[in-house]
C-alpha cells in the first residue's frame, strides 16, 4: 500500500484523535454518575481533584507541543490566573451536576458553552452577529428551555438549583474558550491547560484531601482512570483540532453528548420526556452550526 500523502495522512490523525477525545470525555461522564450514586457516594470534589492533579503530570511529563509548556506564567500571568479560575468554576459546577441531573442532561447543558463563548466573543472581541447566528441562538436559547425546564413524566415547568448551577457552569465554560482564544497567541495548549489544572487543585484540595485515606482500592482505581479519560480527552481534542477543519471536529464532538446520553440510559436509566428530547436536538443542531459559521479553516497552534 502506498504511503498516504502529508495532508491526508494528518486528517486521518485527527479523525482518529478525536473519536478517541469523544470516548474518553464519554467514560469521565458515565464514571462520574457512578461514583455520585449507588454504593460510593462520592462527593464532585473528588474526581475533580484528580482530575486536577492527573492533568498536572499528563501536561508536564507525557505531553510534547510545538511550543514548550511553561510553569511560572501559569501563577504570574493574570490571564492564565483568570482562565485557570474559570476552568475551576466551569468544571466543578459539570461535576456537581453530573450526579444530580444524569451523565446525559448534565452533559448536553455543558455543551451549550458554545452558545455562550459565541455571544461573549461578540461583546468583548468584536465578532459580528449575522442574522444566520442570530437564528441559531435563538433557537439554541429554545432548545435550552425546552431541555432544562419540563421533566421526563411531563410536569410543569421547573428549573431548579442544578440546572441553574450547571448554565452557570456552561458560562464560565464560555469564557474560559475566549480565554484560551486569545492566550493561544502567546502560549502553548500545555501551558493553558497546566493553568486550569493548577488552579482547581489549589482550592479543591482543601476540600477532598481529608477524605483521601477513606477511599478504597476500587475507587482509587476508578478515580485514577475517570481523571486519565478526562485529561486525555481534552489533548486528544485540542490535537484533533490542529488537524482538522473545524466544521470536521465539531461535527465529531457532537457525538459526546449523543453517546453520554445512550449511555446514561442504557447504565442508569436515565430518560428524557417528548419535549427534552425537542431541546437536546435543537441545541446540538444549534451548538454545531455555530461552531461551524463564519470561522476560518485553521489550524491550532500546540
Amino acid at each position: 500500500m502506498l504511503p498516504l500523502p502529508p495532508a491526508a495522512t494528518s486528517v486521518r490523525r485527527g479523525i482518529v484523535v478525536m473519536v478517541l477525545s469523544v470516548l474518553a470525555f464519554t467514560v469521565n461522564s458515565l464514571l462520574l454518575k457512578y461514583l455520585g450514586e449507588g454504593e460510593h457516594r462520592l462527593s464532585p470534589d473528588m474526581p475533580l481533584l484528580f482530575r486536577a492533579a492527573v492533568g498536572i503530570v499528563i501536561v508536564l511529563v507525557f505531553f510534547r507541543g510545538r511550543r514548550p509548556t511553561l510553569i511560572r506564567p501559569v501563577f504570574r500571568d493574570r490571564s492564565l490566573v483568570l482562565r485557570g479560575f474559570t476552568g475551576l468554576l466551569g468544571t466543578a459546577a459539570y461535576y456537581w451536576t453530573v450526579p444530580t441531573l444524569g451523565a446525559g442532561k448534565a452533559t448536553l447543558i455543558c455543551n451549550t458553552y458554545v452558545i455562550f463563548a459565541s455571544i461573549i466573543a461578540m461583546l468583548t472581541l468584536g465578532e459580528k452577529l449575522t442574522a444566520k447566528r442570530f437564528f441559531w441562538l435563538a433557537a439554541a436559547f429554545a432548545g435550552i428551555v425546552l431541555l432544562v425546564g419540563p421533566r421526563a413524566a411531563g410536569e410543569n415547568f421547573t428549573v431548579g438549583w442544578s440546572e441553574i448551577l450547571a448554565l452557570f457552569g456552561a458560562i464560565m465554560a464560555a469564557w474560559s474558550v475566549v480565554l484560551v482564544r486569545q492566550l493561544s497567541l502567546e502560549y502553548s495548549i500545555g501551558t493553558i491547560y497546566l493553568a486550569q489544572c493548577v488552579w482547581i487543585l489549589v482550592p479543591i484540595a482543601c476540600l477532598a484531601a481529608p477524605d483521601l485515606a477513606g477511599l478504597s482500592v476500587s475507587e482509587l482505581a476508578l478515580l485514577l482512570l475517570a481523571a486519565v479519560a478526562a485529561g486525555g480527552g481534552q489533548l486528544a481534542m485540542n490535537e484533533g483540532y490542529r488537524c482538522l477543519t473545524v466544521t470536521t471536529g465539531a461535527t465529531i464532538q457532537m457525538l459526546w453528548p449523543v453517546s453520554t446520553t445512550l449511555g446514561g440510559w442504557l447504565l442508569f436509566s436515565e430518560r428524557f420526556g417528548p419535549l427534552q428530547w425537542a431541546g437536546a436536538i435543537l441545541i446540538l443542531a444549534s451548538v454545531w452550526r455555530i461552531s461551524v459559521a463564519g470561522r476560518r479553516v485553521r489550524k491550532l497552534p500546540a
